[in-house]
């Protein structure tokens, strides 16, 4: 899990130097754009970066530094042209090897007559997971 939570503004301050104190042994990135590029600077000797979104940005801004000085790779996740068996045995392995041992303490179900208690703990930020409403 998480130890803590970086605003995007400090994650990212100090990406246009060339490169950023090693920080990260690696990375999975959905954003692109200044995140990534960021990401990539301050990773450690040998990491790998991950990317599969860009919501941040689809550019790049970036030099060679972290690829000829760290050994940094950068792998891209592709999910349109992936082939279906692909696609089978990772959704395979995601219901079954891969599969979170704590998925049960993630999902919690109400009755609709228990919404409006389940609604005020959200609110209170008290509830955790997802809940699932019983009709």
């Amino acid at each position: 899990g998480a130890e803590g939570i970086i605003p995007s503004s400090d994650f990212t301050a100090g990406s246009e130097k060339p490169l950023m104190k090693p920080i990260w042994d690696g990375g999975v990135d959905v954003l692109g754009g200044n995140a990534l590029t960021a990401m990539l600077k301050s990773v450690k000797y040998g990491g790998a970066v991950s990317c599969c979104g860009l919501a941040m940005s689809p550019d790049l801004p970036l030099n060679v530094f972290p690829f000829i000085l760290r050994g940094v790779s950068l792998i891209g996740i592709d999910s349109v042209e992936c082939p279906n068996d692909k696609r089978i045995r990772a959704w395979e392995k995601l219901g079954s090897i891969w599969k979170p041992s704590m998925l049960a303490d993630l999902s919690h179900e109400t009755e609709l007559n228990g919404l409006d208690e389940k609604i005020k703990q959200m609110l209170a930020g008290k509830a955790a997971g997802r809940t699932v409403i019983k009709l």
